[in-house]
């Protein structure tokens, strides 16, 4: 009997989970949202497809090579080792553009400069050569701006998954225990939320070399309060329903009831604080970056590029425009993905559009 009682409740949440992903996906706001998150995780893999001072296919001497495909491997991290560029585009001194030949086979990316190339073009406004222009060191903007997309995919959701770490492991801990150690744990929580989350992260960046890395882990650090009370309340919820009561009789340890049955099923409103935490996460960094404490130069980020454009705004207001709204439709994206599984949870916040 207990086990068909489980199985039943398994199969209801399998059947709840594709309900509320078809219900995500199902209205305008999710699919905007979803359809703008899937085009940031495409720019930043395939960036040196796009922009890139090598072709994504030449042939030069005879031989066929594949620099802008290597690329990606190499920049993502997949396999640098054992994945290397063939002589001489392996060489830094070697510049493909002026070694190809006319008449030479080759496919070069949409933008054929890297993001850190100086040009002579040196605040050169939007043309065929720069579509989005160039900054004050003829570096092209367009190049800069696709290779920042990484700066922000990575702050936010590597930032955001070390907020769910630490939410996730205080709140649940929290919230199934109860008693003294909820008592302490919410103490923290609460004592952590008084405090201004920006100036508390540049308090703690002071010390420390700017780094994206550093950037990534002090807003993680900083950012995991909400989905840590998400958790406790989801934990004190199901911990008290009969799958898990019939579990806790069974002599099944705590760690696996916390991890194995209530956790699966508590994922889902922690996403939603997740989702609208990832697009502050791109504001903090954007910040950060605008003072000097995000991601350090020749690096490109959205933050540091519109920091650039201010300073050079009355000679090249063009500049401003780009990452202005590349910071906008990233963090609209994520708050209408957070909206869109706040209404699939519950339908009575759901607003016709």
């Amino acid at each position: 009997m207990t086990e068909r009682t489980g199985q039943n409740f398994e199969s209801e949440v399998k059947t709840v989970r594709c309900s509320l992903w078809r219900g995500v996906l199902g209205s305008v706001r999710g699919r905007i949202g979803f359809g703008f998150l899937v085009l940031m995780l495409g720019v930043w893999v395939f960036g040196p497809l796009l922009a890139s001072n090598q072709p994504i296919v030449c042939r030069y001497r005879g031989q066929w090579y594949f620099p802008a495909m290597v690329e990606v491997v190499q920049s993502r991290g997949m396999g640098p080792h054992w994945f290397e560029k063939s002589s001489p585009f392996n060489l830094p001194q070697f510049d493909a553009k002026s070694e190809l030949d006319a008449d030479e086979f080759a496919i070069w990316p949409l933008i054929p400069f890297h993001e850190g190339e100086q040009t002579e073009d040196v605040l050169a406004g939007p043309s065929r050569r720069h579509w989005l222009g160039s900054d004050e060191l003829g570096r092209d903007v367009a190049a800069r701006m696709i290779h920042g997309t990484a700066v922000s995919v990575k702050v936010g959701l590597v930032s955001m998954g070390i907020a769910v770490i630490i939410g996730v492991m205080l709140g649940g801990l929290a919230g199934y225990r109860g008693g003294w150690v909820d008592f302490v744990i919410s103490r923290v929580i609460e004592t952590v939320m008084c405090f201004p989350v920006f100036f508390m992260i540049l308090s703690i960046l002071v010390w420390f070399e700017p780094s994206i890395v550093n950037v990534m882990i002090v807003i993680g650090l900083t950012r995991w309060t909400a989905i840590a009370r998400y958790s406790r309340g989801e934990f004190m919820r199901i911990k008290n329903l009969d799958y898990v009561i019939s579990a806790r009789s069974q002599g099944v340890g705590n760690l696996r009831i916390m991890f194995g049955h209530i956790l699966p099923n508590s994922l889902t409103p922690i996403l939603v604080s997740v989702s609208f935490g990832v697009a502050a996460a791109v504001l903090v960094e954007a910040g950060l970056s605008w003072l000097g404490f995000g991601v350090p130069d020749p690096q490109p980020s959205w933050g540091s590029l519109l920091k650039s454009a201010y300073e050079h705004l009355r000679v090249a207001p063009y500049l401003v425009y780009p990452p202005c709204v590349a910071i906008f439709l990233a963090v609209l994206s994520y708050n209408l993905l957070g909206e869109a599984l706040r209404d699939a949870i519950d339908p009575r916040s759901r607003k016709s559009l």
